[in-house]
């Protein structure tokens, strides 16, 4: 009879993820961490006229939501995002945690903490977890987490995040 090797083959629960964003964002915490080489605003002539939030659109957000009203919020984030970026002078991909902050801030002075959470945050964080993982994307690590781990208007944004129970299970 074989005996199990580690703790997952006899707990079957899942184990809940940190509600800490610094434990999900993988081994760069800080922009300052990053190797320079490796900062995304190394890569902005690879992304020079690139619409890579609408590539994020039909890959992930259209297969998952398929309502007229959540498509239109996500292209409205996504709107803002770029809009907000545009005033930043970096693309829509290649922001800095900076840039999450100073958008964040807009969010929760103009809008209830939990609209700028649900309408807007959600989906830009989703977006980078994309690039992230996405092979023919440069992305190492995310602005969105970053940002959060900093406190702030993004910090804010995350804890509601975590009040309303989306800090998810692994």
């Amino acid at each position: 009879m074989s005996q199990p090797t580690s703790s997952s083959e006899t707990d079957a629960s899942p184990k809940i993820k940190s509600r800490d964003p610094a434990d999900r964002i993988g081994i760069y915490k800080r922009l300052e961490d990053v190797p320079v080489h490796r900062r995304l605003s190394q890569y902005e002539s690879e992304y020079k006229n690139r619409e890579v939030w609408d590539e994020f659109m039909e890959v992930v957000l259209l297969e998952r939501y398929t309502s007229d009203r959540s498509i239109q919020d996500a292209k409205r984030a996504g709107r803002r995002w770029k809009d907000h970026m545009k005033t930043r002078g970096r693309h829509p991909a290649l922001a800095t945690p900076r840039d999450v902050e100073s958008w964040c801030q807009h969010l929760v002075n103009t809008l209830k903490i939990k609209t700028a959470y649900n309408s807007y945050w959600v989906r830009v964080e989703r977006f980078y977890t994309w690039l992230y993982w996405h092979r023919s994307h440069p992305h190492c690590y995310n602005p969105v987490l970053m940002a959060a781990i900093d406190g702030g208007a993004s910090g804010q944004i995350w804890d509601e995040k975590i009040r309303r129970g989306n800090g998810g299970t692994q």
